[in-house]
């Protein structure tokens, strides 16, 4: 018995010495105009992979415009419209300097982390080439084949920390012939972009490293839409998808409630301290908390970083205390055990 117990021990100990030697790395998915309902109800058996396996919900709520700009600004900055400044598609008064992307506050802390993405979107891609992104793929708004030939490439042989693909046809879809679970065209440009993620997955699952890597995926969208557009406060526009995987992941279906908004004077906004469920501006915090690890102390100490959302690692399991990290390790399938 004594033997045995040695024997665990030592297997409990590698274990814990591969997961902190590992070479940790985030994937962010983001899905343009993806409709939570339709994410749910359509035949996507990779997102629903994912959010079965992973931590996340399809109720999380949008706390701001529900417009692409301010949007993904708020995905990527950690911060809301008052804060970057953009109020819409022109991207007319951002405040990138005061309140940066991810790329600037994670460097700020670990100057040798690289940051990366894969854009379809131009103006988006416009305003970050603008803001030193170590690698900027430049890809076709709407064509998903393209960008699951090119990302899937992209991730089997990249060296970046952090790498974000934008996926655009279900906006583009949505706004020529509405966002809806009965319009086909809206369904199946979804259903396409499932396969992407597919294979983004088995790309990252391929990498000729990947025993030695931590990767945590996390998909969310910019917002829903209703009829042939967005901009509102309907549920179908401020119910999103936030799912968040990884190898050592704890299985959790978030319970949520709607959380608020800062623009609707009858649902009062909701702040990090008393939410139920992640939001978008909760990407940055909880991908660099991840991504810092050794550091991630001072993602909450430093003057500059600014940051509104926070990081839901411990309620993963992920807590960077080795503890609870050793446990999910020896309870969890993770990608690995993906067929």
């Amino acid at each position: 018995m004594r033997d045995l117990f040695l024997i665990i021990l030592i297997v409990i100990s590698c274990i814990t010495f591969s997961l902190y030697g590992a070479e940790r790395k985030v994937l962010l998915i983001g899905i343009d105009g993806l409709r939570s309902d339709v994410a749910f109800k359509a035949n996507t058996p990779n997102l629903k992979y994912l959010a079965n396996n992973g931590y996340g919900t399809y109720n999380s709520w949008h706390q701001d415009i529900t417009i692409s700009g301010p949007s993904w600004s708020s995905i990527l900055c950690g911060v809301y419209h008052d804060k970057h400044g953009v109020l819409d598609n022109t991207f007319n008064g951002a405040c990138y300097k005061e309140y940066p992307m991810i790329n600037t506050l994670g460097k700020w802390i670990n100057p040798n982390l690289k940051f990366g993405m894969y854009m379809e979107w131009d103006k988006l891609a416009y305003q970050c080439k603008q803001l030193q992104w170590d690698e900027l793929i430049q890809g076709k708004l709407g064509r998903t084949g393209r960008t699951q030939r090119e990302g899937t490439q992209w991730l089997k042989q990249t060296d970046l920390d952090f790498c974000f693909i934008y996926l655009g046809a279900a906006d583009c879809i949505g706004h020529i012939s509405g966002f809806s679970l009965n319009n086909p065209f809206y369904v199946h440009a979804v259903e396409r972009i499932d396969k992407a993620i597919g294979s983004f997955i088995e790309a990252i699952n391929s990498r000729p490293n990947y025993e030695n890597e931590d990767w945590l995926i996390l998909l969310t969208t910019d917002h829903g839409g209703y009829l042939f557009s967005h901009g509102g406060l309907s549920v179908s526009e401020r119910q999103l998808v936030w799912i968040a995987y990884s190898d050592r992941i704890k299985k959790v279906k978030v319970q949520t409630v709607d959380c608020g908004n800062m623009n609707d004077a009858c649902n009062p906004f909701t702040s990090k301290d008393y939410r139920s469920c992640p939001v978008q501006v909760d990407i940055v915090a909880t991908a660099l908390d991840h991504l810092l690890y050794s550091e991630n102390e001072d993602l909450y100490s430093c003057s500059n970083c600014n940051i509104e959302g926070r990081s839901w690692l411990n309620e993963m399991g992920l807590s960077n205390n080795r503890t609870n990290d050793t446990y999910i390790a020896l309870n969890g399938s993770g990608l690995r055990g993906r067929k």
